[in-house]
């Protein structure tokens, strides 16, 4: 389900991932695989390749002590132009809504070297990438959306669903995240 564009920005993923499993397997872990839950930019770019991103947004099936220096990747884009991808360690899951199933329903990144490493990519499906995204409601954040429409079907209906699920498991003032929902439905009810 990966699209083809970008591929120095997958590249510099791989790399983040050798960068992370050193780490992991250097500090003399060797349990269970580590499983990395994909959110933001980077797994837009998986499922739609429609931007670069600079930092990766990720949370880990155990809690990891990591620094952020060591996991910066430098490469070159299509255009030429020098970047680079770190792995936001100010990224928080709580704040975000999420589905209390994201992890479970995430889908494995294959081809990426997971069977490899002591840490395994994972990224969200497409809906709650979606509902990720509605808390913060950003213009990054609804234009993804509606890359997520477009490229994989992510319709109104679907999103408004996972999102309410979602709801139920938090506590605050939620009037806000209903009107994103209602316009952002309403958008991708207009593609």
């Amino acid at each position: 389900m990966m699209h083809a564009f970008h591929p120095e920005l997958t590249a510099a993923m791989k790399v983040m991932l050798d960068k992370l499993h050193q780490n992991i397997t250097g500090s003399g872990y060797s349990g269970e695989p580590v499983q990395m839950y994909l959110a933001g930019g980077m797994a837009v770019h998986y499922y739609c390749g429609t931007r670069y991103t600079n930092d990766v947004d990720a949370s880990f099936s155990k809690r990891l002590l990591l620094s952020g220096k060591d996991l910066t990747v430098s490469y070159t884009r299509d255009d030429g132009r020098l970047a680079t991808i770190y792995l936001d360690l100010n990224y928080n899951d709580t704040f975000a809504l999420m589905h209390p199933d994201y992890q479970q329903d995430a889908q494995e990144w294959e081809g990426i070297g997971n069977e490899t490493r002591a840490i395994q990519l994972r990224v969200l499906t497409p809906v709650d990438l979606a509902v990720s995204k509605i808390a913060r409601y950003s213009q990054q954040d609804q234009d993804d959306i509606l890359a997520l429409a477009r490229t994989c079907k992510v319709t109104a209906s679907s999103l408004r669903q996972r999102a309410t699920e979602a709801l139920d498991f938090y506590v605050g003032d939620t009037r806000w995240i209903h009107q994103s929902l209602d316009m952002i439905s309403a958008e991708i009810d207009s593609l």
